[in-house]
This record gives C-alpha cells, sequence and structure tokens, in this order.
C-alpha cells in the first residue's frame, strides 16, 4: 500500500465517521419549495418544449403541484472522475485522454471544471477552473496503472463543493472500466452519500466486447442515486461518443419547482416524475433529505 493510499484512507475515515452530521442536505425544514433537477430523452435526443402541465410529481406518494419549469442554463462546475487503473493501459488511456479532451474543448466560457484520477489512490489533479490548458495539460500526463479505488474516488468528488451555491450547476462524470478493488469504502456508503448530496451523477463504463462481463449493478445505481445516466461503451473509441452525449444530456435538463403540500418536511423525500401529454424517457434524482 502506498502512502498516498493510506492518507487517503485515514481522510476517508474521517469522513464517514462524521457524515451524518457534515453532509448538507438539499432542503432544510424551514424551506418549503422543492426543486428537481430532470432530464427528458426521446433516444439520445432531448426533448425540449415541455410545460409544466406535462410534468407529474409525487413527493413522498403525495401529487405535487408543479410552480414553475425552465431549461436549466446555469452554468457547470463538472468534475471528472476518471479511472487510471492498470487495465486502462495502452489504446484505452488514448482513447479516454481524447475523449476527455473533446469534453473540455466543448465547455462553454463559464462552465468549469476539475479533475479527478484514481487506481490505488485518489488525485486531485486539476481544481475547479476556468482554464482549458490546465486541464488538457493534465489530461496529457495521465499513465495506467494500479487498483481500482472507485468508492473512494466518487466519494471524494462528491466533497468538492461549488465554491459560489445557487450560480453554477454541480455535476459529476465518472468513467471506470472495472469493479472497484481498493476502496476503503463500500458501495452503500457511497450510494447515500450520492443520494444526499444533491448533485447530477452520469456514468460512463467501458466494458470489453464479446466477453462474459455485464455492466456494472453497482454503476448503474449510483448513476441512478445520482440522478443521471449509465452510459455504456463496448470498446473505448465508444468513449469520445458518450462523452459528447453525456454532456449534452446535462445541458438540456428542466429544473421543476414545486411547494411541498401534504407531506412531513423532514427526513427523506422520495420523487416520482413522469410525462402526461408527451413522450420521453425521464431521469431524475430519486429524492432528497430535508433537515
Amino acid at each position: 500500500m502506498t502512502r498516498s493510499t493510506t492518507a487517503v484512507g485515514a481522510w476517508m475515515v474521517i469522513l464517514v465517521g462524521t457524515l451524518t452530521a457534515t453532509q448538507q442536505p438539499t432542503f432544510r425544514a424551514a424551506v418549503d419549495v422543492a426543486r428537481i433537477d430532470v432530464s427528458v430523452m426521446n433516444g439520445l435526443s432531448p426533448v425540449a418544449g415541455l410545460t409544466r402541465d406535462h410534468f407529474v410529481i409525487t413527493d413522498n406518494g403525495v401529487v405535487q403541484s408543479v410552480d414553475a419549469v425552465s431549461m436549466d442554463t446555469a452554468p457547470l462546475d463538472l468534475t471528472l472522475v476518471l479511472d487510471t487503473s492498470a487495465s486502462m493501459r495502452l489504446d484505452r488511456i488514448a482513447q479516454l485522454i481524447d475523449a476527455s479532451k473533446t469534453l473540455v474543448k466543448g465547455l462553454r466560457p463559464d462552465d468549469q471544471a476539475s479533475l479527478v484520477t484514481f487506481a490505488d489512490g485518489i488525485s486531485l489533479a486539476v481544481p475547479m477552473t476556468r482554464d482549458r490548458q490546465a486541464l488538457l495539460t493534465a489530461l496529457d500526463g495521465l499513465v495506467a496503472n494500479g487498483s481500482t479505488a472507485l468508492n473512494d474516488a466518487v466519494f471524494f468528488a462528491l466533497q468538492l463543493r461549488p465554491t459560489e451555491p445557487g450560480q453554477s450547476r454541480p455535476v459529476l462524470l465518472v468513467f471506470s472500466d472495472g469493479h472497484d478493488n481498493a476502496s476503503w469504502l463500500n458501495g452503500d456508503q457511497v450510494l447515500e452519500a450520492t443520494r444526499r448530496s444533491g448533485m447530477v451523477m452520469h456514468v460512463v463504463e467501458l466494458i470489453a466486447p464479446g466477453s462474459l462481463v455485464r455492466p456494472s449493478d453497482f454503476l448503474g445505481h449510483l448513476a441512478k442515486a445520482g440522478g443521471g445516466r449509465q452510459w455504456i461503451a463496448d470498446k473505448a473509441s465508444d468513449l469520445n461518443n458518450l462523452f459528447g452525449k453525456a454532456l449534452n444530456e446535462l445541458r438540456a435538463r428542466y429544473l421543476l419547482t414545486y411547494s411541498m403540500t401534504g407531506v412531513k418536511r423532514e427526513g427523506w423525500h422520495d420523487v416520482k416524475v413522469t410525462l402526461k401529454g408527451a413522450r420521453g424517457e425521464v431521469t431524475a434524482r430519486p429524492g432528497y433529505y430535508v433537515q
């Protein structure tokens, strides 16, 4: 075990021990208005032009009246969380670098991005920045080696809060090609942290074509907990296309606002969003906490 992995592991243990006390919920009990981030897709194309009359929201089983629906146009605070373990060697790491650089170049001027890499340990390679060259340079330096501390890396990335809450949309794009084999944290702890975070998360998974390996159930649950999608690449050359599609969907999301009615304020709120009078696949966070 490397010194850096030991240090990160100790940091993780401290954070997990204080998670309940320090993790900020999406809303507080004094706030009666809930805001839900939703995407609606027709295949791989976003569905535009929907109004509040097209959405049905239930909060803890109680139908709510949608106050407002708008396309969320706030700048992105995008955290790239990239697997650089040994299984990513040769053309795989090269294709991952290329896909990530294309994504960075596709960001808008007011978007920010950061880069977290993981193998045995975790590295905040680039803190949140609008400096595209810093991100591109760091991506060029990626090397594949070591095991896969996926759980720890996702948990770490969830703690990177935006510097100006409410002024941007914090989102994560997590990439991996394998199952966790080096983390201190277990999957349930990471799923709980994801649900509490209020952050949208997409997951891109690379699997070997023709192999017996199936898409990871955990990564699918992780994407669902983060209100995003699990994107599957059969070959490394697919990554460029999937990263671009994930970014497009992160932009084409609706912000639904409603006043909580007929439900207890404190605790977990189980939220379901469906459509009426329109067609599309709805993706939304499964709920939120009120403290």
